[in-house]
């Protein structure tokens, strides 16, 4: 299984695994936003790398707001984000790439970052409103990466520059 997600920038990071150490809690994989739903993709992952490259070329770096915490009935606590039409346009531009595991793109797609993940419904609302607001408002999204649920984690294959034809490097972020 594969992501495309943005990495938050090491203050929000630090910020949300210090919550998640403090509450007993913790999402999938280390906290990111994905771009798009998690996907199957059943060909070379070169192929994927090309098919990235096409579709993150023509997006050029923009603004990410954050928001409120939530929660979604499932008991997820998540922190709302907030791209506008750039990030729109880059999610609807990612969706053809393959079919999602589970339908939960197309206009409900909320924008955010999971904090916890397996709570009950009552648990994951009050924790949702006794979060402190978030380090920072915003951040500009320069990069996208791409991940692969190795089972234990996610590991990322490969990093783009928005606006950029090339990769501009792949590496590993642990578990």
């Amino acid at each position: 299984m594969y992501g495309v997600l943005v990495w938050p920038p090491e203050r929000l990071r630090t910020f949300m695994e210090e919550l998640q150490a403090a509450h007993g809690v913790r999402g999938f994989g280390p906290p990111h936003l994905n771009l798009r739903q998690p996907f199957e993709w059943p060909y070379e992952e070169e192929a994927l790398f090309r098919g990235l490259e096409g579709i993150l070329r023509g997006h050029a770096p923009f603004r990410l707001r954050l928001g409120r915490w939530g929660h979604f009935p499932q008991g997820v606590v998540y922190l709302r984000a907030y791209g506008g039409g750039a990030f729109r346009r880059l999610h609807h531009a990612l969706e053809p790439l393959a079919p999602p595991l589970k339908e939960l793109e197309g206009p409900s797609f909320i924008p955010h970052f999971t904090l916890a993940l397996g709570l009950s419904e009552e648990e994951a609302r009050s924790l949702a409103q006794k979060l402190p607001p978030p380090p920072i408002g915003s951040f500009t999204v320069r990069e996208v990466a791409l991940v692969r649920d190795e089972g234990e984690g996610l590991l990322e294959v490969a990093r783009f520059s928005l606006g950029s034809p090339e990769a501009s490097g792949s590496g590993s972020r642990g578990t």
